[in-house]
């Protein structure tokens, strides 16, 4: 091929198209809710590991915390319940023991604060324990396990190094007393010397003989201040170090005494180098996974070849015995997985899901499909359908360029095909693959959360923005904006309930009314506080409302309101009606703990279900005519939730 890059970005579109309650919860109420993930298969993968006895066997884990298994060479996943149980953390580093292959290692840091945990399973991962580091308990950059002796570890973290010599019951800041020694980024022992471990940082490498009794830069021929993000010391010959780093890829054959650029093949715009990984069945073949790619060199350094472009490269894993399979985890497009040496590379994520869904909306003139959105994943999010029983998935971002992965709202036309989309940068409508999606009206720099027809004959929207409520001719182009006050903060959410004509506008202030299409307002009723509103929804006779402060509920048509007992009042992020009456099903999550609620009776009772720490928070909730129970999730795609009221 004489692209390889550019063969890559075609295969990868085709795969995409292919606190307590007021009234406190009876126990006897709880309940468990299975589910089973959907997709979009793929996401964001940090780390990557073999098991050193089964070399079928892969782990992988991801920036919420999670940790996945194949045991088929990659082919397929499943997530490891219930793992770590956190997931505000980064497993930026996976390593077994080789001389104890049912251990494993995690290191971790968290997403919110300079902090991180290590963690241990002897158990090939089906539990966990938390390994103290003493007083050291910052973010964890960097892992390395001494390969001729591992009771020896060495984690990286912003304090500096810290070695431990009985696998990890102690720890030691071996590089106390250097000053500039600190923001580890990178490890690597000797092979065939422990004492000897070389150190990446924010800034340069240093290396020590002595378990750090003594150290010495080692940066001559490097570029000032590189922040070094990968070491590999080739085995059995010790002198030969290779570095990755935010100027390209270094190579050192006297112990890092000199150090020179490697560049041959090697692109400037790929020179941020985050992976290294040497096959193990040939030194002289060393992949570099960078910030644009995957590049492999097979004589040592001398030359290298892309093998893919278009995608960030986090973790690249040989397989021990057959040094064909191939597996590169990568920001957003999950696992790569080649079986011919790299000369090809194919989405491998069945079972794998990273992915945040931003809207979830049913087809209102099919069953059993829906319109999905997965957000912040780049050239690999955007627009999804998902067709009938088989639950497959076809992405469709024609036309939308740089706005596919900020959708944030779906509406589907009950007269036609059309779909409409409210993006960060506008309103696109478009007939799913069928018709490229095109930006409409003179909405095109507007961040838009949601959307509803503002009439049956679907002439107009309501749209709600950062900026307001905003109204759109679809006939005539026209954008009026629709004023409630100066002090209402960004509008969440919008209903434009055709049974009583009343425009609902969930703000960060609370649930403004109108009766005459925008034009006036009424201040937020009755039993509703003053607080942000994520959601309204109604059902035959009632309405539900969302709030940072739980579920409300109105008997009428939005005048008066009553808090939904049985619901703890925290942040409600989704909310789901049913259709049918007279057993009207009602469901809503929170945002902070991620616990179901589901009431059986339209609101009169309800059930909580605690999904566990370990399960992620839902965003968006869909209960179809059929009773099936979608949920949109924070990081896992979209669950089919079973069986949640009998």
């Amino acid at each position: 091929m004489n692209d390889p890059g550019s063969s890559w970005r075609v295969r990868s579109r085709t795969f995409l198209i292919c606190w307590f309650t007021l009234a406190m919860v009876d126990p006897s109420l709880t309940g468990n809710a299975d589910s089973v993930v959907l997709g979009p298969f793929g996401g964001d993968v940090r780390s990557l590991a073999v098991h050193p006895g089964k070399p079928d066997t892969f782990y992988l884990g991801t920036s919420d915390g999670q940790i996945y298994v194949s045991r088929d060479t990659g082919l397929g996943w499943s997530r490891i319940d219930p793992g770590l149980g956190r997931r505000d953390l980064v497993v930026d580093n996976l390593a077994f023991d080789a001389s104890d292959p049912a251990t494993i290692y995690a290191a971790t840091w968290e997403l919110k604060a300079d902090r991180g945990q290590l963690f241990r399973s002897g158990s090939g991962g089906l539990e966990w324990e938390p390994i103290s580091l003493g007083r050291y308990n910052s973010t964890i950059r960097a892992m390395a396990i001494a390969p001729s002796d591992p009771s020896i570890i060495a984690i990286g973290v912003l304090e500096g190094a810290l070695l431990s010599r009985d696998r990890g019951r102690t720890w030691d800041r071996i590089t106390r007393g250097y000053r500039s020694l600190h923001n580890v980024d990178s490890l690597a022992f000797d092979d065939q010397n422990p004492p000897t471990l070389y150190v990446g940082t924010f800034h340069l490498a240093w290396k020590t003989a002595d378990f750090g009794r003594k150290w010495v830069p080692i940066h001559k021929g490097m570029a000032d201040d590189s922040d070094l993000f990968a070491m590999v010391v080739e085995p059995g010959k010790p002198d030969t170090i290779y570095a990755g780093a935010c100027s390209g890829i270094y190579k050192s054959d006297n112990g890092g005494a000199k150090w020179s650029r490697l560049k041959n093949g090697l692109p400037k715009e790929a020179r941020r180098t985050r992976a290294l990984h040497m096959d193990p069945s040939d030194p002289a073949t060393l992949y570099a996974g960078t910030t644009k790619g995957l590049f492999v060199t097979r004589d040592a350094g001398r030359s290298w070849k892309k093998l893919f472009s278009g995608v960030v490269v986090n973790a690249v894993v040989v397989h021990p015995h057959r040094p064909s399979v191939i597996l590169v985890g990568s920001d957003d497009a999950g696992i790569l997985r080649s079986d011919d040496g790299g000369a090809t590379f194919s989405p491998s994520n069945r079972g794998f899901v990273h992915r945040q869904i931003g809207a979830l909306e049913p087809d209102p003139r099919r069953s059993h499909v829906y319109y999905a959105s997965v957000v912040l994943d780049r050239d690999f999010g955007g627009f999804f359908t998902l067709k009938g029983r088989s639950w497959k998935w076809s992405a469709f971002n024609d036309g939308l360029d740089g706005s596919a992965d900020s959708i944030r709202a779906i509406r589907p036309s009950r007269l036609s095909s059309k779909v409409f989309l409210g993006t960060g940068t506008g309103l696109f409508v478009g007939v799913p693959e069928e018709t490229p999606w095109q930006p409409v009206g003179e909405v095109s720099k507007l961040p838009i959360l949601d959307l509803s027809f503002s009439n049956r004959k679907e002439t107009g929207l309501f749209l709600a923005t950062t900026q307001g409520i905003f109204h759109l001719d679809l006939e005539t182009g026209t954008l009026e904006k629709k004023e409630i006050s100066d002090d209402i903060g960004g509008v969440q959410t919008l209903l434009h309930d055709f049974p009583t004509e009343t425009l609902f506008a969930g703000t960060d202030s609370g649930l403004f009314l109108s009766r005459d299409g925008g034009e006036t307002w009424l201040l937020p009723p009755p039993g509703l506080p003053a607080v942000r509103v994520n959601i309204v929804g109604r059902s035959a006779t009632r309405l539900f409302c969302g709030t940072s402060k739980g579920v409300f509920v109105s008997n009428g048509n939005g005048d008066e309101w009553v808090r939904a007992g049985g619901v703890q009042p925290l942040d409600i992020s989704a909310l789901s009606v049913g259709a049918r009456a007279p057993n009207l099903r009602v469901f809503a999550s929170d945002s902070l703990l991620g616990h179901l609620y589901a009431s059986p009776d339209g609101g009169e009772s309800w059930r909580t279900f605690d999904r566990g720490n370990s399960r992620p928070r839902i965003t968006t909730l869909h209960l179809s005519t059929s009773g099936e129970l979608l949920a949109g999730t924070l990081s896992e795609g979209i669950h089919l939730i079973h069986n949640p009221v009998e």
